[in-house]
């Protein structure tokens, strides 16, 4: 991004500024092939053992919450706790003093969407798991 905007200030500063037909022939009819298109980048699945809640909004608790179908998701819980749940792949979510109760019926804390379904419709990423395909793709990533 850097460069391309150094190199349009440089035509734009030509006298006269140089014709788009001409930046296309110096550019030799190549687009920008550095930058990086506008587009939400997903993050890697490195360590995500270590980094709930999840989603992008944190409506979340666990791993093992987001492999399953959105009704089986906790509708709230409590951020705050410090004790990990290994088995989960999450912080401890129950009740806490002094703890933030994060409600998902709030609009933009909705936990639906990237839900694994037989069912055909908007959101769903893959199929059903069953609880022991879940067990399994926790351990799994918990390696990375």
């Amino acid at each position: 991004m850097l460069v391309e905007k150094a190199v349009k200030h440089w035509y734009d500063n030509q006298t006269p500024p140089a014709p788009q037909a001409m930046r296309d022939e110096m550019n030799a009819h190549r687009n920008n092939g550095i930058q990086a298109p506008l587009a939400y980048k997903v993050r890697p699945l490195n360590g995500i053992w270590s980094t709930p809640p999840y989603l992008h909004n944190g409506s979340v608790a666990n791993l093992y919450a987001l492999l399953s179908p959105v009704a089986e998701r906790p509708k709230t819980f409590y951020l705050g706790h410090r004790d990990y749940d290994p088995v989960n792949v999450g912080y401890h979510h129950d009740e806490l003093d002094g703890g933030f109760k994060f409600d998902t019926s709030i609009r933009g804390n909705h936990n639906t969407g990237h839900e694994f379904s037989n069912e055909k419709r908007s959101g769903v990423i893959g199929r059903l798991l069953s609880p022991d395909e879940r067990r399994a793709l926790i351990e799994y990533l918990k390696t990375l």
